[in-house]
C-alpha cells in the first residue's frame, strides 16, 4: 500500500499523461481544500477548456454569476455554508447549470439529499487510482444529459414553430387514427368541415350534405381509408352544391407506424383550388382568343398550299415543299383544335351524346389498339371483367378517349417487365373501371396537380405530351356524372378508379354538357 503522498503523485502523473477530449468550455470548481482542489482541477482540465476555482460558497456564487459556467463541481463541506443550503442556493440562483457534488465516503447521505434537491451527480473524494475515471464518467454523463436537454429544447422550439405554421396555414390538415377518429385538426380544416356541413369526430363525417354526392363521397373515403397501403396516397376532388366556383383537393397519405397492425395514422391534406381554377379560366380566355385569331391565317396557308401543289404537280422538289407547307399548317390547326376542345370542356360547351354501349366490348377494342405497344415494350397488358356485361350509356368516342389516355400513360411510365391491368365491374347503378400499373408512382404533391390543365410532372418533362390528357379525361368522366380517383405509391405504381353511372343525367335532347370546370 503506497503512502497517501505517493498515491496523490501517481494520480497526478496519470492525469497528465492521458489523452482526453474537451467536452465543456468553462467549469467552476468550489473546493476549500487547496490540495483536493488541485487534484480535481487537473482531472477536470482534461475535459474543459477553462477551470475556475473558488474556495468558499460565497466566492463560488459570485463566480457563478460572473462566469456563467457550463458545469459546477462543488464540495459539500464548505466553511461558510452548510452543504444542503449551499446546493439549494446554487440551484435557485443559477437555474439550468448542472451541478456535480464532491463528498467524503462517510457523507453519502448528504450527497443523496443534494441529488434530491437537483444536483445531477456526485463523486466520492477517495483519490485512489479510479478517482480520475469516476470523475470523467460523471462529467461525461452530465455532458450527455446536457446535450440531450439542448436537443429536446431545440426540437420543442421547432415543433412549436411547426405547430404555429400548421395551425395558421392556408392548407387544411388533419391526423386520423386507425379507426378514422380525427386526432388533430388545424384551423383551416375546421373551416373546411364547417363549409361541408359535416362533423369533426370521424374522417368520413367531415363530408356533410353540402358536398356534391356527399353519401357516395363518404363511402369512397371510408373504403380508401381502410385499404390504402402504407406509404401510398389517394386523392379526390370535393365540390359543393351551392358554391359552383369552389373546389378543394383532398388527399390521404398513409404513414407507416411501428408497433404492430392497427396503430398506423393517416394524414389528410385539403387544398383550396378555387383561385387556381379562376386563374386558369383567365389564361384560357387569352389562349382561346389567340388560337381563334391564328386559325384564319393558317386556313389561308392551307388553301394556298393546296392550290400551289396543284400548279406545281409533277415538278419534283417544288411540289414536295408545297405539300410540306400544307402538312405543317394542318398540324398547327389540329393542335389549336385540341386547345379549343379543352376550352369548350371548361366552358361547358363540350357536348357528349351517350348511347347504350357494351363496355366490355368497348374496352376490349381500345385495349386491342395498345397490345402491340405493350408487347414491344415488354409490358404485360391484362383485362378482367365479369362474364356478363351490363349495358351502360356513355359517349362512345369520349369513353374510348378516357380509357385510351389512361392506357397510354400507364404504358408510358411503366418499365419493361411491368404490367398494366384494366378491371371492369358493376355495383349498384354504376360501372367501375380501374386502370392499374406497376410504374414509378407519384408523390402526394404530384397527385394533387395531375388533373390540372397543361400539368406536367417535372420527372416526366422529357416525355412527349401536351399536359391536356388527364384534364380532358376528368372532364369527360365528370360530364357523365361520374368520378375519377387516383391512388399512387412511389416505386409501386398508380391506379385510376373511374365510376360511370349506368344512366347518366342527360338533358331533353339526350346530351351531356361538361360543366363545373371553371
Amino acid at each position: 500500500m503506497l503512502p497517501r503522498a505517493a498515491q496523490l503523485k501517481s494520480l497526478m502523473t496519470n492525469q497528465e499523461n492521458e489523452n482526453a477530449s474537451t467536452l465543456l468550455d468553462r467549469v467552476l470548481l468550489i473546493e476549500d481544500d487547496s490540495g483536493h482542489a488541485l487534484l480535481v482541477k487537473r482531472a477536470i482540465a482534461r475535459m474543459a477548456r477553462e477551470v475556475s476555482v473558488a474556495s468558499t460558497a460565497a466566492e463560488g456564487l459570485r463566480l457563478t454569476h460572473d462566469l456563467k459556467p457550463d458545469l459546477i463541481v462543488t464540495d459539500l463541506n464548505l466553511p461558510d455554508r452548510s452543504s444542503l443550503e449551499h446546493v439549494r442556493t446554487l440551484i435557485e440562483q443559477a437555474p439550468g447549470i448542472p451541478i456535480v457534488v464532491l463528498t467524503a465516503s462517510n457523507s453519502l447521505s448528504d450527497a443523496v439529499e443534494a441529488m434530491k434537491l437537483g444536483a445531477r451527480d456526485f463523486i466520492v473524494k477517495n483519490f485512489d487510482a479510479h478517482f480520475n475515471e469516476a470523475l470523467s464518467l460523471a462529467v461525461s454523463r452530465v455532458h450527455a444529459a446536457m446535450l440531450l436537454e439542448a436537443e429536446r429544447k431545440r426540437l420543442q422550439r421547432e415543433m412549436q414553430v411547426l405547430r404555429v405554421a400548421i395551425e395558421n396555414g392556408k392548407d387544411a390538415l388533419a391526423i386520423a387514427g386507425a379507426d378514422g377518429q380525427l386526432l388533430y385538426t388545424n384551423r383551416s380544416f375546421r373551416d373546411f368541415v364547417e363549409l361541408c356541413g359535416g362533423r369533426s369526430d370521424l374522417l368520413w363525417s367531415v363530408l356533410g350534405d353540402k358536398v356534391v354526392k356527399a353519401e357516395r363521397q363518404r363511402d369512397t373515403l371510408r373504403a380508401n381509408f381502410s385499404s390504402l397501403p402504407d406509404g401510398a396516397v389517394w386523392s379526390t376532388e370535393i365540390s359543393f352544391s351551392a358554391e359552383r366556383d369552389m373546389a378543394f383537393d383532398l388527399s390521404l397519405s398513409a404513414i407507416p407506424v411501428t408497433g404492430g397492425a392497427g396503430r398506423r395514422t393517416l394524414v389528410v391534406w385539403v387544398r383550396d383550388i378555387s383561385d387556381q381554377k379562376r386563374r386558369e379560366k383567365f389564361q384560357r380566355d387569352i389562349l382561346s382568343t389567340t388560337t381563334h385569331d391564328l386559325k384564319g391565317p393558317l386556313g389561308a396557308i392551307i388553301i394556298s398550299s393546296d392550290m400551289l401543289g396543284e400548279m406545281l404537280k409533277g415538278q419534283g422538289r417544288a411540289a414536295d415543299l408545297a405539300l410540306r407547307v400544307g402538312s405543317s399548317a394542318h398540324t398547327a390547326v389540329n393542335l389549336i383544335d385540341e386547345f379549343l376542345s379543352a376550352r369548350r370542356i371548361q366552358e361547358g360547351n363540350f357536348i357528349l351524346k351517350p348511347t347504350e354501349q357494351d363496355l366490355h366490348a368497348l374496352i376490349s377494342e381500345v385495349l386491342h389498339d395498345y397490345e402491340t405497344i405493350a408487347a414491344s415494350r415488354g409490358i404485360g397488358l391484362k383485362f378482367e371483367a365479369p362474364a356478363e356485361s351490363v349495358p351502360c350509356r356513355v359517349d362512345r368516342l369520349g369513353f374510348s378517349r378516357v380509357i385510351g389516355n389512361l392506357l397510354s400513360n400507364a404504358l408510358k411510365f411503366t418499365p419493361r417487365g411491368g404490367s398494366v391491368l384494366v378491371q371492369l365491374s358493376f355495383r349498384d347503378d354504376d360501372a367501375r373501371i380501374a386502370v392499374s400499373d406497376t410504374g414509378s408512382g407519384m408523390e402526394p404533391s404530384e397527385v394533387q396537380k395531375i388533373f390540372e390543365r397543361f400539368s406536367r410532372l417535372e420527372k416526366h418533362a422529357q416525355t412527349a405530351g401536351s399536359g391536356l390528357g388527364l384534364f380532358v379525361v376528368k372532364s369527360i368522366v365528370t360530364a357523365h356524372g361520374g368520378r375519377i380517383d387516383v391512388t399512387s405509391q412511389v416505386a409501386k405504381g398508380t391506379t385510376f378508379d373511374l365510376i360511370f353511372p349506368l344512366r347518366p343525367p342527360v338533358d331533353g335532347r339526350g346530351e351531356l354538357i361538361s360543366l363545373d370546370f371553371n
